[in-house]
């Protein structure tokens, strides 16, 4: 279980860091001001390579 220090940290790395970064290579749509998340235009593409890369891995 998380302490509430671990549970901030993680939170403000998802909404500053991670979504971000996401939403620049347009896996995902990041809205901050209505903290949503959607696909983005290349959520496919990004998925079927996560998926092969766990397939190669998995052989």
């Amino acid at each position: 279980m998380l302490d509430s220090g671990e549970y901030l940290t993680i939170c403000y790395e998802l909404h500053h860091v991670l979504l971000p970064e996401l939403a620049d290579m347009g896996v995902v749509e990041f809205d901050r001001f209505e903290d949503e998340v959607r696909r983005g235009q290349r959520f496919d593409e990004v998925r079927r390579s996560l998926e092969q890369i766990a397939d190669d891995h998995d052989k």
